[in-house]
């Protein structure tokens, strides 16, 4: 989300299952609101192992995109996420609701090339010298921000990278 050549980008690894990870949803959008052409967000995957269907909701949301649908996709399993346990296949419902292209979305969800991406971006992280390997995890202009993960806090980072920029 946001422009390609935007100051200030912001990387956050995520698992669909994660409370926290869900939570900070909002806390993106807010960011994005405020900073529309200043900030861009790359999001990647990283689904924790004890999290069972995780990987299977990044594998739906990595389809859904590409269909020029992973965030209304991935706002659809984070805003559900609890029940992604009883039924690890509820994204197929969302995609159809996003009205996606249900042949090309499942073919795409047999497609190795996601899964491979998955792994590439969880590697990522972990090749990334970063101590703590949890998410949702942040970086901001390639750096873990210090401090409450709020509004607040990044607000105030953004704002000093962007003064830089001038």
């Amino acid at each position: 989300k946001g422009p390609a050549d935007a100051a200030v980008t912001i990387i956050e690894w995520s698992d669909f299952q994660w409370p926290h990870c869900a939570r900070s949803v909002s806390l993106i959008d807010d960011i994005l609101k405020k900073y529309p052409n200043d900030v861009r967000v790359v999001v990647k995957q990283f689904p924790l192992s004890f999290h069972k269907q995780a990987k299977k909701a990044s594998l739906y949301a990595l389809a859904a995109e590409r269909q020029g649908k992973y965030h209304e996709m991935s706002n659809k399993i984070f805003e559900n996420y609890r029940n992604l346990k009883s039924n690890e296949d509820l994204p197929r419902q969302y995609a159809q609701e996003l009205g996606l292209d249900m042949v090309q979305f499942d073919k795409d969800m047999q497609d190795p090339a996601l899964e491979a991406r998955i792994n590439q971006e969880m590697n990522q992280m972990k090749q990334s010298g970063i101590p703590r390997m949890s998410v949702p995890k942040f970086l901001i202009n390639g750096k873990e921000p210090q401090g409450k993960r709020d509004f607040a806090n990044y607000s105030s980072i953004i704002d000093a990278e962007l003064k830089k920029k001038k």
